[in-house]
């Protein structure tokens, strides 16, 4: 058998522990993932003499090119016959090599009489999620003859970042802490395999940032155009980049009155005419909260002394009935940021949708105005804002809804960070926002009580 690796470890150790009947081992290439996965079944067919396993993929074609010549490097003491794939351990244990065939079995009758104890989805991102929920049925359903003792009926499982429903029903929950208690997730990424040699790791910078933030980097927040998006100029390979944060520049930070699924607050620095976001803070609940998300952000910027500007969506700036009398949204960030010294330059109403969407298409697309918008490779919920977000029929933001399978709370999916991406835009360069709105000819904008002309410097 091959070495594991640290993380292999921790994978193989979810099995033993006996607590889970779902783990999936997902994350970048290279990972390690399938040698895990086949490796586990190896050591489940000789702890469980005469047991029965599965491993499934999604087309004949790529088990016999990829899992079966993995499956060689691991040296097994049983058979593996061909055509079908079948490898028979020396005890009588099974592992059968199976194709989802979805697109000629959509009813999936190739399952219906499967007698097993586990299944190992290999790459299950390139699956059906009725193939995974017609699995559950399927493990188990061997009963090892002659003996008492029983393997605990698991389904494994691999896969690269992908943004369809294993990322839905694993990975988001997952994220939002809401995975059910018996499945489990093990992030992977390259740097987990001490095996790889360092010119191959190198070799593989010269990926499209694309691929190399989904397969290199594990990235599951990013996707490629699929169309109708509401930022249809920002590109991947020419609006992200890896920034870092500069102590001798002020620090701008933009809100969206929001709790869920998070309260976001995007961190910037500006550097003339190019907006730098660098960093991005994600209240999820119980942190939710004004307090908690400043309360991080004094963590991550103890030392900031060269000034802070504050921005966030106006609808937020009435007073909110439920705090103390003259306290609103922004107020509690600035008397919990007091340290920092910080000014507000949150416009007094939002500027319209359609518009400033235009505009910063157009910043993104031309540079107009000689403006330049950067998004730190770190911030992935803002770039999953950028690439995510689909424009509606009228021409503003689409808002798709979902449900927090905890709470019950409806929330919109994405599009928050994009929000208050747009309005530390708008108000920090208000001036060449209207010039773009009105053609070329300047207007002071309208600005709220406490905002100064001189603040836009």
């Amino acid at each position: 058998m091959i070495e594991m690796t640290p993380k292999q470890t921790e994978a193989m150790e979810a099995i033993e522990s006996d607590k889970f009947n779902f783990i999936l081992y997902g994350g970048a290439i290279r990972g390690g993932k399938t040698i895990w996965g086949l490796s586990a079944l190896l050591v489940m067919c000789k702890i469980f003499p005469g047991s029965r396993w599965c491993v499934i993929r999604e087309d004949m074609e790529k088990i016999r090119t990829t899992t079966i010549p993995s499956f060689g490097k691991l040296e097994a003491p049983g058979q593996l016959k061909q055509s079908p794939y079948e490898y028979r351990h020396t005890n009588g244990s099974v592992i059968l090599f199976k194709s989802e065939n979805y697109a000629q079995d959509k009813d999936l009758d190739w399952m219906r009489g499967l007698e097993v104890n586990g299944i190992l989805f290999e790459e299950i991102n390139e699956c059906q999620q009725k193939t995974f929920n017609k699995a559950f049925e399927r493990v188990g359903s061997w009963i090892i003859p002659h003996t008492r003792i029983q393997p605990k009926p698991i389904i494994l499982a691999t896969c690269n970042p992908t943004y369809g429903w294993v990322k839905n029903i694993v990975y988001d929950r997952w994220e939002n802490n809401t995975l059910p208690k018996t499945w489990k997730y093990i992030p992977a990424k390259i740097t987990d395999n001490p095996h790889l040699p360092q010119e191959y790791i190198d070799n593989l910078k010269n990926l499209p940032t694309f691929e190399y933030m989904v397969f290199v980097e594990g990235n599951w927040n990013v996707q490629l155009k699929t169309g109708g998006e509401f930022y249809k100029c920002f590109e991947i390979n020419q609006h992200i980049k890896p920034i870092k944060y500069n102590p001798d520049l002020p620090i701008h930070m933009s809100w969206d009155d929001n709790v869920n699924p998070y309260l976001p607050c995007g961190i910037f620095q500006i550097i003339g005419n190019s907006v730098l976001m660098i960093d991005e803070i994600s209240g999820i609940t119980p942190n939710n909260t004004v307090k908690s998300v400043c309360l991080e952000f004094i963590r991550r910027y103890p030392a900031h002394s060269t000034g802070l500007f504050v921005y966030g969506d106006a609808t937020a700036n009435k007073q909110d009935t439920k705090l103390e009398k003259g306290y609103n949204f922004f107020r509690l960030i600035t008397d919990y940021l007091t340290q920092y010294k910080p000014t507000n330059r949150v416009l007094a109403s939002n500027p319209s949708v359609v518009m400033r969407g235009n505009w910063i298409n157009t910043v993104f697309e031309k540079n107009i105005g000689g403006l330049n918008f950067i998004i730190g490779e770190n911030c992935k919920q803002a770039i999953n804002d950028f690439i995510s977000l689909k424009e509606a029929s009228d021409g503003t933001k689409l808002k798709e809804m979902a449900t927090d399978p905890a709470t019950g709370a409806r929330f919109q999916k994405v599009g928050h960070y994009s929000d208050l991406f747009d309005y530390i835009v708008c108000s920090a360069f208000s001036d060449k926002f209207m010039e773009y709105q009105r053609g070329g000819r300047y207007t002071a904008p309208i600005i709220g009580k406490n905002i100064s002309r001189n603040s836009y410097n």
